[in-house]
């Protein structure tokens, strides 16, 4: 299904077209090779033991990537929104089966592109390499801060940071899915959330 300018987000026109200097021409471009792809909400966008086979952006909509334990038991690793790229990306990059699911909480509009269409346009288009290698170094920040605060914050502190950077997220994420990111029980959180309210 073609992209139509018009349809695209001004973060992800931004990204391209201010931030990395591309021509309209390079923009058009770089565009014709993404397809549009709705999933529903509670729908999958990944499932551990599928290789990841191409990028999305998160066009419209939210989304949650955790994995599974030998009990069943889920771990939220992340909340996606509006212009974040999604994928799991040790599959993507090692082309070995992943182990990860990427569900949809809200319905969601992705812009996906695949793998080998990227490889073509990176070494069409060089500079396109460095955007996604800018992405690559700041996912793996964020997985390092995300890890140093499971290990040295507690509860509170996890939640105060979690506010501060997405302060919308209790109007656009289930209460259980916030409380599995923080570690804690759902309504550990409520008490949580209450108490802090009072302060």
């Amino acid at each position: 299904m073609e992209i139509y300018r018009s349809e695209l987000s001004q973060h992800f026109v931004d990204t391209f077209i201010q931030k990395m200097e591309f021509t309209e021409n390079e923009f058009d471009y770089i565009v014709s090779f993404f397809k549009r792809q709705y999933v529903p909400r509670k729908y999958f966008y990944l499932k551990a033991g599928q290789i990841s086979k191409q990028k999305a952006y998160i066009n419209i909509g939210s989304m949650r990537t955790f994995t599974m334990d030998e009990k069943g038991r889920e771990h939220i690793l992340n909340f996606s929104f509006e212009d974040w790229w999604i994928a799991d990306f040790e599959s993507y990059h090692s082309g070995k089966i992943g182990t990860k699911y990427i569900q949809a909480v809200e319905d969601c509009e992705l812009l996906c592109i695949s793998k080998e269409a990227l490889e073509k346009l990176e070494t069409e288009i060089p500079k396109l390499k460095s955007l996604f290698e800018i992405k690559q170094k700041n996912m793996i920040y964020s997985t390092i801060d995300r890890l140093t605060e499971v290990k040295t914050l507690t509860a509170e502190e996890r939640y105060l940071n979690l506010i501060k950077k997405h302060p919308y997220i209790f109007q656009r994420i289930p209460l259980q899915y916030i409380a599995s990111y923080l570690d804690i029980e759902p309504p550990s959180l409520s008490r949580l959330r209450k108490r802090l309210s009072t302060k």
